[in-house]
Parts: C-alpha cells; sequence; structure tokens
C-alpha cells in the first residue's frame, strides 16, 4: 500500500534546468512520473541522489537501500528504478 507524503512534501520532479515536471506523493506517483518523464530528468534526480532521502521521510527505507545501492547507467536506469520501486 503506498504511504501518501504529508501536504506540501511532494517529491518535486524537475529537469536539470529546474523545470518541473511532476510532482508525487507517494511511491506509485513516483514511479508514473520516472516511467513517463525524460530520461535527462530521471537521470538528474537518479545521479543526484534525491530519490533516497525523500523515500526516507515517507517511511520507505527498504527501498532506500535498494536505491542507494543502484548503478546508475544511462540505458538500465529508468528499468532499475522502476523494478526497485515496485519491489521486484
Amino acid at each position: 500500500m503506498d504511504r501518501d507524503c504529508s501536504p506540501g512534501k511532494e517529491f518535486v520532479f524537475k529537469m536539470p534546468g529546474g523545470q518541473v515536471i511532476g510532482r508525487a506523493k507517494n511511491v506509485s506517483e513516483l514511479a508514473n512520473l520516472i516511467k513517463n518523464a525524460p530520461l535527462e530528468a530521471v537521470l538528474y534526480h537518479a545521479k543526484g541522489g534525491h530519490l533516497a532521502p525523500w523515500l526516507s521521510m515517507i517511511g520507505m527505507h527498504r527501498l532506500v537501500a535498494k536505491i542507494k545501492a543502484m548503478q546508475v547507467n544511462e540505458k538500465t536506469v529508468r528499468l532499475s528504478l522502476l523494478r526497485a520501486l515496485r519491489g521486484d
């Protein structure tokens, strides 16, 4: 079951230049953004380590360990993140 974050604490998914792509209040919404966002934005957040702190804040500690251990690769980053978020 998804845990929604507190209002105002949504994950803000952005392009490297700061353009907001979308906001996620839970893991399902984050997965949807990762699935549909431009690869450049996915890489920006994955390489920048932006996902783990937000996942930790909403209590998804099991996912934090998976995300932190992940090797960021342009070809596999989207699929790897989606698998981790689904619990594969």
